[in-house]
């Protein structure tokens, strides 16, 4: 269920990118379409953190009229207006359900639009700004494009780093190659 929801999610996105495009030029393009990326992060957020929320805005009882007026009175005036026009058609098509699905595609489609990859990077110590300067150049020169580098830590790695770009996994961690060793050994 939730591929075909995040199917839908991608389609209204990619409308709402291109209504953006359309009514926007150039820095105000990026502008709009930042707010309203940022307007979609926090709606996944408070789907993700607050139960009653989704529950009550997918209550079957409840008519498309009130879930709309409940969105407008929640979100009016804290929103981009694009961001509100997308809540009031979701209400009215009763698609809600979508909502918390919409933040993944817009980001995606939006880095597209403007060249940038997205990245993350494990590593099993905390990296300093230095350092994680020096990666994200290198990167950035390596790709050709602009980087959205996230860094995360994780101590079971034991050493090293593992780099995320996209579907591509480069595992350089210690944890890595010992695997790697163990499963040679297992296989003797």
């Amino acid at each position: 269920m939730s591929g075909d929801l995040t199917q839908v999610a991608s389609q209204y996105a990619e409308a709402v990118i291109e209504i953006i495009e359309e009514s926007h030029k150039g820095p105000d393009a990026i502008k709009a379409l930042e707010r309203v990326h940022g307007d979609l992060k926090v709606i996944a957020e408070i789907f993700d953190t607050n139960e009653d929320f989704s529950l009550v805005l997918n209550h079957p009882n409840l008519s498309p009229e009130d879930k709309k007026n409940l969105l407008l009175k929640t979100f009016e005036g804290r929103v981009d207006p694009v961001t509100l026009r997308l809540l009031k058609l979701l209400a009215e098509r009763r698609r809600l359900e979508v909502l918390p699905y919409l933040e993944g595609p817009f980001k995606t489609i939006l880095r597209e639009r403007m060249n940038v990859v997205g990245a993350v990077l494990t590593c099993a110590q905390k990296l300093n700004d230095s350092q994680i300067q020096d990666i994200k150049a290198r990167l950035t020169e390596h790709l050709g494009k602009k980087l959205e580098l996230d860094v995360e830590v994780d101590p079971s790695l034991i050493g090293g780093m593992i780099l995320r770009l996209g579907d591509q996994v480069i595992d350089g961690s210690l944890k890595g190659k010992l695997q790697v060793v163990e499963k040679s050994l297992m296989s003797v």
